[in-house]
């Protein structure tokens, strides 16, 4: 059976993972990754659990509907760029544990992934228990700076709004073409409103585009109906014609992001 594997070096710092229905030769610094004529159960992926320098990684045209068969067993205690692109089974990106391992994330793009349904998928284990506000904050992203979300259209929100919080660094929030997309920050069906804020900041964000949402409503729909961005520098709304948040300057000079409270 045709197998690929992946030589394992853990200084290496950088990754591309190319799938186009192979396994294809993927450079990075001197080292290659072999070809291989077919992709069985990914045992690439498998194998990459001793890269622990990992920086970068591109998954793209993976035709899996469960990521966690790539992060089984990986440590990417250093990962800061993941660019996820036209994986068009995929339903969801990371579970809610797998992201504690991500604190160093710092750019985040999902592309074209057309069954995408969540970024964050509770766990199994987790069964149908009751989330509380602070517990939602915890699974957070403190160093992402860039998120990026293109074409993927069955999703209705990026985050539950209690993680608003846990992205103080994020600068750049760029959302086009997903047309079930209801609000960028959603309420979560297992989530108390125990602990969730009614306003909520972007701290560092310079730059939010939302373009061609055909089905947005709001900003936020939820507990939380209120959002400032007090560093923003650029704001494009641009065909979405259901939103009804209202975007406003506050007398500090600060951008608000108004919305009805709305539980979806």
């Amino acid at each position: 059976m045709p197998c690929c594997h992946v030589y394992l070096y853990p200084f290496v710092d950088k990754f591309l993972a190319e799938v186009l229905g192979t396994i294809r030769s993927s450079i990075y610094q001197n080292y290659i990754v072999p070809k291989c004529t077919k992709f069985i159960r990914y045992p690439c992926f498998l194998s990459m659990q001793g890269l622990t320098n990992l920086e970068t990684l591109r998954l793209g045209s993976l035709l899996v509907p469960d990521i966690r068969c790539i992060w089984m067993g990986l440590v990417l205690s250093k990962l800061t760029t993941l660019n996820v692109v036209e994986c068009k089974r995929l339903t969801h990106v990371f579970t809610r544990s797998m992201i504690f391992s991500l604190v160093p994330l710092k750019v985040l793009k999902i592309l074209s992934c057309e069954e995408l349904e969540q970024i964050i998928a509770k766990d199994d284990d987790e069964n149908d228990q009751i989330l509380l506000g602070d517990h939602l904050q915890s699974l957070c992203f403190p160093n992402l700076c860039e998120i990026e979300i293109r074409e993927c259209n069955k999703l209705k929100s990026l985050f539950p709004v209690a993680m608003a919080s846990g992205l103080p660094n994020l600068q750049i929030l760029r959302v086009k073409k997903a047309s079930q997309l209801l609000g960028v920050f959603g309420q979560d069906d297992q989530a108390s409103l125990v602990n969730v804020e009614k306003e909520m900041m972007l701290p560092n964000l310079k730059e939010l585009s939302l373009e061609q949402l055909s089905s947005i409503v709001c900003f936020s729909f939820g507990w939380c109906d209120y959002f400032l961005f007090p560093r923003l520098e650029k704001l494009k709304v641009y065909q979405c014609p259901k939103l009804t948040t209202k975007f406003a300057t506050t007398p500090d000079g600060s951008m608000s992001a108004q919305s009805k409270v709305l539980l979806i």
